[in-house]
């Protein structure tokens, strides 16, 4: 079984980039989890296939989704932040979710 992850404190930023055919990405920022999570779970619904559409609404209202059909990621055991993850993968795989720290930002920066 998975490790959950670590919870993030306040000051970690959640940033979502979207890939696009264009060539230029739409990068999302949020504060919180819950925001990132309303954000990336639109996203899914609206990047994934029409046929996957009722499979990933099982896996939102379930709170567990499978990647591989072997193994499955739990919000409830592994965290929002793992479940998003790994709702992302499986079903738009053209979003990918990180964190920033205050730290980074600053690196960025200059």
């Amino acid at each position: 079984m998975a490790s959950p992850e670590p919870q993030p404190s306040a000051s970690i930023r959640f940033v979502v980039i979207e890939g696009s055919p264009f060539g230029t990405p739409k990068i999302a920022s949020f504060s919180t989890e819950t925001a990132m999570r309303e954000h990336v779970l639109a996203r899914v619904r609206a990047l994934a296939a029409p046929q996957m559409q009722a499979r990933i609404e099982q896996a939102i209202a379930d709170r567990v989704v499978s990647e591989d059909g072997v193994s499955a990621t739990s919000e409830v055991l592994a965290g929002t932040l793992a479940f998003v993850r790994a709702l992302a993968r499986a079903y738009a795989p053209k979003l990918t979710i990180t964190e920033k720290t205050p730290a980074q930002d600053e690196h960025d920066e200059r």
